[in-house]
């Protein structure tokens, strides 16, 4: 089975999508357990969901796809990357970010009200660093920087894409 959590309404073929509202199956990822068995899922998809959960959550997000995934099972992850943002706030230079139109780093961090729906504010941010460090103290035993996997052209330019092996 390959879960694409948080999907919205983007389907993608071949995978389950899996959103509070479906389009598959509706979950609310934000209440743990989720209902998968141990070790029943070969892939997860978790694009643009990890930064909407508090740090403490999204660990337990984290965990749940360890529990999930399978042994040789891969965790595809994508996150806006917090690095990006702050080398333009150092550099005054925004051009880097492909136009995205948050760049303070308040708003981004789920702070301003230009998000008007409370569950699409986000609420942790992570750079390369403190993603794997988080990963691995879950126990995924190889990570690494992915190129592009599964987005959409409006978050390529402020993502970070990870993967991430259970072995």
């Amino acid at each position: 089975m390959r879960l694409n959590l948080g999907s919205g309404p983007k389907a993608l073929d071949g995978w389950v999508n899996v959103d509070l509202s479906g389009p598959d199956l509706s979950v609310d990822l934000g209440r743990f357990p989720w209902p998968w068995p141990d070790e029943s899922v070969t892939e997860i998809l978790a694009s643009h969901i990890l930064e909407h959960f508090t740090r403490d959550n999204g660990v337990k997000f984290l965990n749940e796809c360890y529990r999930i995934l399978k042994p040789g099972g891969m965790l595809y992850l994508a996150v806006p990357d917090m690095d990006k943002f702050i080398d333009c706030h150092l550099s005054g230079d925004f051009s880097p970010l492909g136009g995205y139109h948050w760049t303070s780093l308040d708003s981004l961090m789920g702070g301003g009200a230009q998000e008007h729906n409370p569950a699409q504010r986000h609420r942790y941010m992570y750079c390369f660093a403190s993603l794997t460090s988080t990963l691995n103290a879950i126990g995924f035993d190889s990570w690494l920087r992915l190129p592009d996997v599964f987005d959409t052209k409006e978050y390529r330019a402020i993502s970070l894409y990870v993967g991430a092996e259970k072995l």
